[in-house]
This record gives structure tokens, C-alpha cells and sequence, in this order.
């Protein structure tokens, strides 16, 4: 009778330790990391409250042993994997997401009551870095025709690039863009390239925008870009020209009145010399 006891107690706690239980159930959605920074991967208990973990453990999908674990308090692996131990559940962090962190990945969690494992994803997204933009030509004649770029670098996955002018119109459709994919080290990315052209632009529209979203049309950065007015430029150069017209003229007059004024300083000086000279003579002469 005794052993039938003890088999009977042993047989009440296997389902407790068995790896799969269903006593508790665990759940980390897909995440998405941002290159470069912390990503956060969001896991928590289900179907349980007061728990134990005594360790974890992270493989990727595609290989055979962990490449992470952490047993209590003590870590070993990739030294920018992490676990947070909050109440909801044992979330995952890593430290300066590479692309190469994207994929799949098997979970393992043991706690005292059981072992569950599940599989979780990781995306790698990239930032794109402020537009810059530029204009051909430089100066535009208002109602000529002109050329707006715009190019946009360093994000993943491919983002798009939007015009709008100073009363917030969306000039996109009609500009053309160019998508270029690279991969360079292991760090992928993709350029835009955008190019907007009017015939006949007025200029009366600008300053023009140019606004950089990512693949969820969450906007990344922007630029302004104002324009030169030819006309303007023109004017300038008129009436820089007509002012050293002016000074050439007043410069030439003023010569001519100095020489005038010369001239007849010379000859009053002339005259008054023969005067002298006449009633010098005069005086000499018989009385």
C-alpha cells in the first residue's frame, strides 16, 4: 500500500513539470526594432498571476543551442541581450539592434511550476536621415520652367518622399521617384531620389517642402527649400548698374564745372595782369 502512495504523489506532480504545460501560457507579439537603437520585445504571463522564473533562454530559429541565457540573475551570451522580470512577464531587450537580430527565435522560459516554449519575430527598420534638397536652374524666372529634387538616405524599408508648396497643396503626383536598394556591410537601406518640374511654376507657391516618411508613412524628416527669383536678381543688377551710372555721370559733370571754374580763374587772373600792365605804361608816359 505505501508504494502505491508514493507513486500516486508522484504521478500528481509530473504534469506540474512538464516542458508544454498548458498551466500557464505565454505570449511575446512580433516586434520592431529601430537600427542602431534599444529594442524592446513585450512578453507576458497569461492565465497565471503568482510565478517564478528561474531562467530563460534564446535561440534563433535556425540554429541548435541558445545564443542567450539568463539563469536568475547571471547572463551569458550576446552581451546586448537582456531580460526585464516584470510582473506581467519576462520581456526581452536589446541594445543597439543590429539587422542581423531579425528573424525568428525560439523562447524558452522555465519557471517553477514549468517550462513553455514559444517562438517570437523581430523586424529592423532604419531611420532616414533629413531630405536634401536643391532647385535647377538656381534662379527661376516666374512662369519659367524649373526642376525641385529632393533625396533622402539611410532608411529601411523603403519609405516615400512628398512635395507640398506654402499653402500645404500636395504637388506629388506629379513628381517622379527613384528607389534605390543597398546593402552595404550588412546595413541595408534605401535611397530616394524624388524630381518635381513645372513648365510654367509660380513662384507666388514657394517655399516648397519636402517630407520623408518611413514604410508606415510615419514621418521621418523634411526640408524647405525657398526659391531665387531671376527677375529679382535682374533688378538688382539694374539698379546697381543705373546707381554707378548715376556716380559716373555726377563725377563727369562735377570735372567739367571744376575745369570751367579753373578755366575762368585763370583767365580773370590773365586779365587782371594785362589791366596792370596797361596802366603801368600809362603812367610812364609823358605828362
Amino acid at each position: 500500500m505505501s508504494s502505491v502512495k508514493v507513486m500516486l504523489v508522484v504521478s500528481l506532480f509530473i504534469p506540474a513539470v512538464r516542458p508544454g504545460s498548458d498551466l500557464f501560457e505565454l505570449e511575446c507579439p512580433p516586434a520592431v526594432g529601430i537600427l542602431a537603437q534599444t529594442t524592446v520585445i513585450r512578453c507576458f504571463f497569461k492565465n497565471i498571476k503568482d510565478i517564478q522564473i528561474l531562467g530563460v533562454y534564446l535561440t534563433k530559429a535556425e540554429q541548435k543551442d541558445p545564443f542567450f541565457s539568463q539563469v536568475g540573475s547571471k547572463g551569458s551570451g550576446d552581451p546586448r541581450f537582456s531580460v526585464e522580470y516584470l510582473e506581467d512577464g519576462p520581456s526581452l531587450q536589446i541594445s543597439d539592434t543590429m539587422f542581423s537580430d531579425e528573424g525568428k527565435y525560439r523562447y524558452r522560459v522555465v519557471t517553477d511550476s514549468s517550462v513553455k516554449e514559444i517562438q517570437l519575430s523581430i523586424n529592423v527598420t532604419a531611420k532616414y536621415k533629413d531630405p536634401v534638397t536643391s532647385i535647377w536652374p538656381e534662379k527661376v524666372i516666374d512662369g519659367g520652367s524649373a526642376s525641385l529634387y529632393c533625396n533622402a538616405t539611410g532608411g529601411y524599408p523603403e519609405g516615400f518622399i512628398h512635395w507640398f508648396d506654402r499653402y500645404e497643396t500636395n504637388w506629388t503626383v506629379n513628381s517622379e521617384m527613384t528607389k534605390v536598394p543597398k546593402n552595404i556591410n550588412g546595413v541595408k537601406s534605401v535611397a530616394l531620389s524624388s524630381k518635381l518640374t513645372f513648365k510654367t511654376i509660380n513662384l507666388g507657391l514657394e517655399p516648397f517642402r519636402c517630407i520623408v516618411f518611413n514604410s508606415k508613412y510615419v514621418k521621418d524628416g523634411e526640408n524647405t527649400l525657398g526659391i531665387i527669383s531671376a527677375i529679382s536678381d535682374v533688378n538688382n543688377n539694374s539698379s546697381g548698374s543705373n546707381t554707378t551710372n548715376i556716380v559716373a555721370g555726377v563725377m563727369v559733370i562735377g570735372s567739367l564745372i571744376a575745369g570751367l571754374l579753373f578755366a575762368l580763374l585763370c583767365f580773370r587772373k590773365r586779365k587782371d595782369k594785362d589791366t596792370f600792365i596797361i596802366h603801368s605804361n600809362g603812367m610812364d608816359g609823358p605828362l
